[in-house]
Formats: C-alpha cells, structure tokens, sequence
C-alpha cells in the first residue's frame, strides 16, 4: 500500500515528513544546483532558457517596457526563489514543518518542477516522447510532482468550506481574463458593468 511521505500533523498545525534518507539527500543536494544557476542570472541579468518559466516576461509586445520590468523586478524575484530553496536545503532532514516552512516548500517544489520540466520540454500533453522513462532527470521530475501533490492535500485541509452561492453574482467575462486591472500583454481589461459607448 502506497504510504504518504507528507501528512498532516496531529496538531492541526503543519506536517510531518515521512522520507527515506536517500529522498532527503536528494531533497537537499537539488537546491544548490538551482541556486547556482540563479546566481549567475543575477550577475548578468540573462536568464537561461532553462529559468524562463522562473522569470515569465510582463509585456511579450513592448521590448522596452519589458526591460524596465525584468530591471526593476529580477533580484527581487531571485531572491525569492533562492530563499525558498534555501528552506528546502536546510529542512530535508526535519520530522515536520511549521507552515511557513510549508510555503517554502511548495514553491521551491514548483521551481524545480519548472526548471526540470523546461529541460524535459513537458508541455500539457505530458513528456515529449523521445525521452528514456527511466532518465533520472525525469524520475526526479516525477518524484517531485508527487511530493507538491501530497504538499497540497495536506495544505487544502486549512482552507474553509465554500459557501454556497457566493459567486453566483460574479459576471462572465466574455474575454476569458479576471476583471479590471491589465492583461499580460498591459492592455486594460474590461470592466463591469460595461461602459456606454460615446
């Protein structure tokens, strides 16, 4: 029978890791080769193919106002991403994780995923199907895949039971894109009620 690695703690209150010590050396040797890589994007302000997923771009339509955006955004978001990391290093060997751990968890998890899944070239329709099912970057991007999922049951446990109706008087959106402010590429997106043509 298949035995969860994360499960909620008897507290109610973060989780407890179920890990074999070969999973949490691998847990803790797979952040520095991350973090390296985000280092040298730091120095050069270039980010690798491989770190795009990390780094999405603002305005794919304005080369410049992208520009200004990656400069005013990327050590912030660097550091983000190597703190995660960090917390993933640092707590592998741990019996369980406040929440806050969690988060870091979940998006060092998702990093790596990102990262991994770039290399493997895995869009929607899975793995492309020239690669070995049995390379070990992709029993690693599995592997991770499961521990994020297992992450996320155990965090929905905290969010609170919908109510019924409450977006009932959320309108549809005939553009397919959240109300107000601007869509990815800057352009403003539409309100509601819609204003009265002039």
């Amino acid at each position: 029978m298949f035995r969860r690695r994360i499960r909620p703690a008897r507290s109610r209150q973060g989780c407890e890791l179920h890990l074999p010590p070969e999973e949490r050396r691998l847990l803790a040797s797979l952040p520095s080769q991350l973090q390296a890589v985000l280092d040298a994007t730091e120095s050069s302000r270039e980010v690798p193919d491989s770190l795009k997923r990390l780094f999405p771009p603002a305005y794919v339509r304005d080369d410049e106002a992208q520009a200004s955006f990656r400069e005013a955004t990327h050590s912030e978001l660097t550091a983000s991403h190597q703190a995660a990391l960090a917390v993933l290093a640092d707590s592998a060997d741990a019996a369980r994780l406040d929440e806050e751990q969690m988060a870091a968890w979940m998006t060092a998890l998702n990093d790596l995923r990102l990262v991994l899944g770039t290399v493997l070239q895995v869009t929607d329709d899975g793995v492309a199907g020239d690669q070995d099912p049995q390379s070990s970057e992709l029993v690693i991007y599995h592997y991770l895949t499961m521990l994020q999922s297992e992450l996320i049951d155990v965090m929905e446990r905290w969010l609170p039971e919908p109510v019924p109706g409450a977006d009932d008087l959320v309108p549809d959106d005939p553009w397919g894109e959240p109300l107000g402010g601007l869509r990815w590429d800057g352009t403003p997106q539409p309100t509601w009620p819609p204003r009265p043509e002039l």
